[in-house]
């Protein structure tokens, strides 16, 4: 009893028989049972402890594999010119998987699963695990002039979106070079970011007194 417990629960999403009690109740997969249990159970245990505070909620992710349309289209992306570009050697649109940026494709929409996550929570989360960071960290919003990035263990700032360009780049400068705030790495999301706007940023933070590296992540 007592003490601070968090988990990490894994289930498998196998279809119910429909002989099954809990097919019949209108479940129709083992997981979805699981995440009824434990929303029941933090429903008893407010019942019966009124004034507890404690976090009896729980966040859900899934193991999705993109389509092999949105497969396609990223085969089809030239880092050397930031272009994509058909077999033909010709400019291509994005014919493939239906969306006009290389983020929606990652949503739950794009991906075909329940919820409603958008892409860019999608890649985050995914960068976050894959750079070892446990699944609970606090991740901050920080505006740099209209532009949304997610800055994670006073150390690392995650770029993904689209509309980056000079202003942004003047106004991350600025906070990173007057020390409001520390950076040693920033990791962008090169589909969002055209040539000259990545250069631009290349050529500011080697200008800065301290060393900041810059991921490219495709």
């Amino acid at each position: 009893m007592g003490g601070q417990r968090t988990f990490i629960l894994c289930t498998i999403d196998q279809a119910l028989s429909n002989n099954t009690i809990a097919k019949k109740a209108g479940y129709n997969t083992i997981d979805e049972i699981s995440r009824e249990r434990i929303t029941r159970v933090a429903a008893k245990i407010r019942a019966n402890n009124p004034a507890t505070n404690s976090d009896l909620g729980f966040k859900h992710y899934r193991f999705a594999t993109p389509t092999q349309q949105t497969l396609d289209d990223l085969d089809s992306f030239d880092i050397a010119t930031g272009h994509f570009i058909n077999t033909s050697g010709q400019l291509a649109a994005f014919t493939e998987s239906g969306f006009t940026d290389m983020i929606n494709p990652f949503s739950a929409r794009g991906l075909g699963v329940p919820g409603g996550a958008s892409g860019e929570e999608t890649l985050l989360t995914t960068w976050l695990v894959a750079d070892g960071y446990k699944m609970d960290i606090d991740v901050q919003a920080i505006d740099f002039s209209g532009y949304c990035a997610r800055y994670v263990d006073n150390t690392r700032l995650y770029l993904i979106d689209e509309r980056w360009g000079t202003e942004q780049t003047r106004d991350l400068l600025n906070h990173i070079g007057t020390h409001q705030l520390p950076v040693q790495t920033i990791v962008i999301y090169g589909y969002s970011f055209d040539l000259e706007s990545i250069r631009e940023l290349e050529i500011g933070l080697k200008q800065l007194d301290q060393k900041v590296n810059l991921v490219k992540r495709y």
